[in-house]
């Protein structure tokens, strides 16, 4: 991701990116399976209509959720391209962590701190005007989900703090990107918060006496021995094997060290295991997590099966704000189109039972976006990832400036003194923004 820190649809022209808006392409079978599919499709659903809010979790827990007509939670298809990491998308090791503004003391990762992947989308490049539309009315149906809320905090004048699920992806621009969650990128252990509790009521017992076990021996000539303790060698390297294929498989764990940017002073974790989702690939093979970076890179034309969760929580004593956090979770991920937009493999941020399989999810919504065919042209992009270079990049982006192009020259690729690390001038800074406009009349 590093190399498209700043990407935004519409900044490369390459014969991949061209060949999705021609005639019987994958923008084509975007906008005829999203139209038939009815509110299985984020585009076409109305709040209150087709979807209705409902708490979940606890009794005591503020957060909601919505189910549909049917009673069960409400899921919908959505699609887009993904945008690059300067707009939100975190899909390595770290996940949405936040380490907080003191990079000397990062707050750490541990095995009881939940992380989660990010991917934000936007219109995908060169859409014909149906996809537009689409695209659209599906930024239309998530900020219905806030303002309703919006309109009921203002009648019981409630002050409420948002993270909502649509942004503006343009300074001062209107909305149109869409944030999507993922499940728990690693397991997580509970806290045993009754450790001290329930010990306390134990009986005292007798400290453990350190005895030792003398060495005697008729050789020895009397001679006393010192006995030494063999303990594990600390930091001693520990070799990676990547799992098989008969180990890849919905809900599957790994070792949380193969993800390619592990490392450094953030993470502190013995235990965790990265978690296998449902995504895959453009040929239907699960992407494990230490390949995101490949197959999920800017540019990415993906279709997502997503449910609405919000998160209410208090911001602090003594203010009685509240904050929301609105999630478009996803249950399923699949690559539609290919991107040749070049990334290389991230870094550390600082220099034996199987487990059960996860049951397969069942909804309408998948159902229905499982019956479009996505199979890809035979012809493919003339140009790969793997064949290009940084310097290609930059001759590629500085020519097309030259020549009076409309890209953003914010997408310059500038390298460091290493040749590795890479930095974007002239970098967007994200706003979010209240405008809010109605669908185009269907």
């Amino acid at each position: 991701m590093s190399t498209n820190y700043g990407y935004l649809p519409g900044c490369i022209n390459t014969p991949a990116f061209v060949t999705r808006s021609k005639p019987g392409g994958v923008y084509d079978k975007i906008t005829t399976g999203f139209a038939g599919m009815g509110s299985n499709a984020i585009a076409n659903a109305e709040l209150n209509q087709d979807f209705f809010r409902f708490n979940f979790g606890q009794a005591w827990s503020s957060n909601y959720s919505f189910r549909g007509i049917d009673s069960k939670q409400y899921t919908g298809n959505v699609f887009g391209e993904i945008v690059g990491q300067a707009h939100g998308t975190h899909i390595g090791a770290q996940g949405n962590h936040f380490v907080g503004n003191d990079l000397s003391k990062p707050k750490l990762l541990d095995d009881y701190t939940k992380t989660k992947c990010t991917i934000v989308l936007g219109c995908p490049s060169f859409a014909t005007p149906a996809i537009s539309d689409l695209f659209y009315n599906q930024i239309c149906t998530l900020s219905s989900v806030r303002d309703a809320d919006k309109e009921e905090e203002i009648r019981s004048d409630s002050m409420v703090i948002p993270k909502e699920m649509v942004k503006s992806l343009k300074p001062g621009g209107e909305l149109d990107g869409i944030i999507l969650t993922g499940p728990p990128l690693y397991t997580v252990l509970k806290r045993n918060t009754n450790a001290d509790s329930s010990s306390s009521s134990l009986p005292n017992s007798p400290t453990k006496r350190n005895l030792k076990k003398r060495n005697w021996s008729a050789s020895n000539d009397n001679e006393t021995q010192e006995h030494e303790d063999i303990q594990p060698v600390e930091g001693a390297p520990t070799t990676l094997t990547l799992p098989s294929a008969q180990q890849i498989y919905a809900g599957a764990e790994y070792d949380h060290q193969l993800m390619p940017d592990f490392g450094g002073p953030v993470f502190a974790m013995r235990q965790a295991k990265l978690i296998q989702p449902q995504w895959t690939n453009i040929n239907n093979d699960l992407i494990v997590p230490w390949e995101y970076y490949k197959h999920l890179r800017p540019g990415t034309v993906i279709v997502a099966t997503i449910c609405i969760e919000v998160f209410v929580m208090p911001t602090g004593p003594g203010n009685g704000a509240m904050r929301k956090i609105y999630h478009a979770s996803i249950t399923s991920l699949k690559v539609i189109a290919e991107s040749d937009v070049v990334v290389l493999p991230p870094t550390p941020f600082i220099t034996n039972k199987m487990p059960d399989r996860l049951p397969e999810l069942s909804s309408s919504a998948a159902t229905a976006l499982a019956t479009i065919d996505w199979s890809t042209s035979p012809t493919p992009p003339s140009t790969s990832g793997s064949d290009h270079t940084l310097e290609d990049a930059n001759d590629s982006l500085e020519s097309d400036v030259r020549e009076g192009s409309e890209r953003p020259t914010e997408l310059k690729v500038v390298l460091d003194g290493s040749g590795r690390s890479v930095h974007l001038e002239n970098d967007r800074i994200e706003h979010a923004t209240e405008n809010r406009k109605k669908k185009p009349r269907k």
